[in-house]
């Protein structure tokens, strides 16, 4: 399963060292969660970061009354971390649930950050990765931010099409901020 990753760090870096790609790949090893299972239990330290090998999972955010936000679902290929705890070394209201069984690549947090001190080829990994994050991000706060509630539904229909096919209503409706009724209300007037 590493070989994924090997694969993926071939496809986004141009010749990159083989001595830093083993240095890479050396740190991570594979997990297997079940579903339903946190790999980060909300209002925790996080203490890894990980690369999804095989599944989904849900980032999703806790308020204090309880009630839950599915910030944004992660399919094969994504890094799995929750940058605020890692950062602030602080428990957060965000956990990462497995939406169905799952493998990831995993590596302690300390090993990784060591890592990137000196390690160019995981450098430039990351700095693409975040740049497609941010992307991402920015193209969903703009739909949030300027659109009504379908314009966000069409923002999924566009960018995102297989959750639907993937996942229950009511976990889409979390995603883009709005109740299953009144999913289902857009849905049918399509």
């Amino acid at each position: 399963m590493v070989k994924i990753l090997k694969e993926l760090i071939k496809e986004e870096i141009e010749n990159p060292c083989e001595l830093e790609l083993t240095e890479i790949l050396e740190i991570f090893e594979v997990k297997t969660f079940k579903k339903g299972t946190f790999i980060k239990k909300p209002f925790t330290i996080s203490k890894e970061i990980g690369f999804l090998i095989e599944g989904n999972i849900r980032s999703v955010v806790f308020k204090e009354n309880g009630d839950e936000i599915t910030f944004k679902i992660l399919e094969k290929h994504s890094f799995i971390a929750d940058v605020v705890s890692i950062k602030t070394e602080q428990p957060t209201p965000i956990g990462f649930e497995c939406l169905n069984d799952v493998a990831i690549l995993v590596a302690p947090i300390k090993k990784f950050l060591q890592l990137l001190k000196t390690n160019l080829t995981l450098n430039i990994l990351m700095r693409e990765h975040i740049i497609k994050i941010t992307i991402e991000m920015g193209k969903k706060n703009l739909a949030f931010l300027k659109g009504t509630a379908k314009d966000r539904y069409r923002f999924i229909l566009e960018n995102n099409p297989s959750l639907l096919k993937k996942f229950p209503l009511r976990l889409i409706a979390s995603v883009i901020g709005i109740t299953p009724t009144q999913l289902s209300r857009i849905r049918n007037k399509k």
